[in-house]
C-alpha cells in the first residue's frame, strides 16, 4: 500500500504548465535593509519564481485571512495601520483577479510606498476561472500598464506565453470535456492530462520571443517606481 501512496502523490504532483518568460526581478532593485510587503502571500513568504528576498530585507506577508507565515491580517484595499510612505517594496502575485476594485488596492500601494519605492505586481489574462475566494478581473500587459500608471515604469509586459497559454488551456478543456459532467473525473482529468500535455509549454523558449506571441499571452507583469515627487 506504501508504494501505491507513493505512486498517488507523484500522479498527484503534476509538473506545471508555465514556461516562464524573462527573468525581471523586483529584488534587485531594493535598498538594503528594505521593507518588502508581499500582499496576498498566504505561504509564500515573497519567495516567487524570479527568487526569494534578500536576507536583510524586512519581509511583511499580508493576506485577508490568518494562516501560517501571515504577519499582518489585512483587506488590500484598506491598510490604514500601515502609514503613509512607510514601504520600500510591495510586490502582489495573481492577486488583483480577486479583489472588488484593483483600483483601490493600487491606491493603497501607492499610499504606503515610500517615495521610489518599488512596486511589483503579476495577474492573469487568458486563463481560466479560479475563485479564491472568488474571481473577477483579468488584464493584459497594455491593461495592468493602465492600472499601474500612478508608477514610473521600469518594465512590464507578459510572462507567459502563446504555448504555456494553450498548454493550460488544453488541460483544462480536456479535463471538462471527458468529465462527462462528474467533478471528481475532472479533477483526475486535469491532472493526467497536465502529464500529457505539460512538454507544450517548452514551445515557448522559441515562440515565445516572436514578435507576435503578447497576442496569445497568460501572465501579464508590471515593474515600477513611486515617482519621487
Amino acid at each position: 500500500m506504501s508504494i501505491l501512496r507513493r505512486l498517488g502523490a507523484a500522479f498527484r504532483n503534476a509538473p506545471s504548465t508555465n514556461y516562464p518568460l524573462g527573468k525581471t526581478d523586483p529584488y534587485a532593485l531594493l535598498p538594503r535593509d528594505a521593507v518588502l510587503f508581499d500582499i496576498g502571500s498566504k505561504q509564500s513568504g515573497a519567495r516567487y519564481q524570479f527568487g526569494a528576498p534578500p536576507a536583510d530585507a524586512k519581509v511583511v506577508c499580508v493576506d485577508i485571512r490568518e494562516a501560517p507565515g501571515v504577519d499582518l491580517v489585512a483587506d488590500a484595499h484598506d491598510m490604514h495601520m500601515v502609514p503613509d510612505n512607510s514601504v520600500d517594496a510591495v510586490v502582489t502575485i495573481s492577486v488583483l483577479e480577486h479583489v472588488n476594485n484593483p483600483w483601490k488596492v493600487m491606491e493603497e500601494i501607492h499610499r504606503i510606498l515610500k517615495p521610489g519605492g518599488i512596486v511589483y505586481v503579476s495577474v492573469p489574462f487568458i486563463f481560466p476561472f479560479h475563485a479564491d475566494p472568488d474571481d473577477y478581473w483579468r488584464f493584459s500587459h497594455k491593461g495592468l500598464e493602465v492600472l499601474c500608471e500612478r508608477f514610473d515604469r521600469v518594465d512590464g509586459g507578459f510572462n507567459r506565453g502563446p504555448a504555456s497559454t494553450m498548454c493550460h488551456l488544453l488541460v483544462h478543456f480536456l479535463a471538462i470535456a471527458l468529465s462527462f459532467n462528474v467533478d471528481k473525473l475532472y479533477g483526475f482529468n486535469r491532472i493526467f492530462f497536465t502529464w500529457c500535455l505539460f512538454w507544450l509549454k517548452y514551445l515557448d523558449a522559441v515562440i515565445g520571443r516572436f514578435g507576435t506571441a503578447y497576442i496569445i499571452h497568460t501572465g501579464a507583469f508590471f515593474l515600477g517606481r513611486k515617482p519621487e515627487a
